[in-house]
């Protein structure tokens, strides 16, 4: 007579381990949790207390005319009204250039003056054809480099508003490229060293006037915007590549800008 296989037993309650040991660990693992987040906020409150007490100093020396600087972000639109661009030939010109431009300032304050330095970059809003065979597909494109510096007096100041005026000065710097189809979509994806352009740079001084206006929206961050006018002094006769095209501009061209800044103030 065959005997049938013993089912298995049920654990013991002595193999089980007890309530209290279950409660233990449950409670062990919630402490570890609670000291690792514990250990983080102490970890990062330095860091908050730090700008907390940057903020309040930057907030407190303007309030109070004491030495700050500024770092200005911005946005516009930059024209040229009456300049004779020029990339095909001397003969064939067209009227004015308008472009997207960006700045970045860096900016002293203090009570109503403020001085500094920064860039200025532009570029063409699109390209344009250029003189050539036509399966060469060329097109033409400009960007405008400026470095400068610059004078504000703040002549009228309210608790959130500020209205300034002031002058610049710098260098600026006109580049014109000419590309044909097979640089700007390469036949292989080998890639070369040098440019996939021929660039042609008009170096230059520019000296403007400027004026704006800044909301100071909280303790560190204000909100603005400028107008700008600028003269460039380029020289008379326009260079030339070695394919034969020409720099677009020359002698002095007259600059328009308007844009929309954002600042942040640090104290010293």
């Amino acid at each position: 007579m065959s005997r049938m296989p013993a089912a298995p037993s049920a654990p013991s309650a002595r193999s089980l381990p007890p309530p209290r040991v279950e409660r233990a660990r449950a409670l062990s693992a919630r402490g570890a949790a609670a000291g690792a987040a514990i250990a983080l906020l102490l970890l990062s409150a330095p860091g908050r207390a730090d700008e907390s007490r940057a903020a309040r100093r930057a907030a407190a020396a303007r309030e109070r005319g004491r030495p700050y600087t500024m770092v200005e972000v911005g946005t516009g639109v930059m024209t040229l009204p009456g300049a004779d661009v020029c990339p095909h030939s001397a003969s064939e010109c067209e009227q004015g250039e308008t472009s997207i431009s960006f700045g970045i300032h860096n900016l002293y304050r203090w009570r109503d003056i403020g001085f500094g330095a920064g860039i200025f970059w532009a570029a063409t809003l699109s390209s344009e054809g250029a003189r050539g065979a036509p399966e060469l597909e060329r097109d033409h494109s400009r960007r405008y480099f400026m470095v400068e510096g610059l004078f504000r007096y703040y002549g009228i100041r309210m608790p959130t508003w500020e209205w300034w005026a002031g002058a610049t000065l710098g260098g600026i710097v006109v580049n014109d490229s000419w590309s044909v189809k097979a640089d700007r979509e390469p036949y292989s994806d080998t890639a070369y060293v040098g440019p996939r352009a021929a660039t042609l740079s008009t170096e230059g001084v520019a000296a403007g006037l400027a004026a704006g206006g800044e909301w100071t929206f909280a303790a560190n961050w204000s909100l603005g915007g400028h107008l700008r006018y600028s003269s460039w002094f380029l020289p008379e006769d326009r260079k030339r590549s070695p394919t034969g095209d020409l720099a677009s501009l020359s002698k002095r061209v007259d600059m328009f800008n308007i844009g929309l800044v954002i600042a942040y103030g640090v104290a010293l």
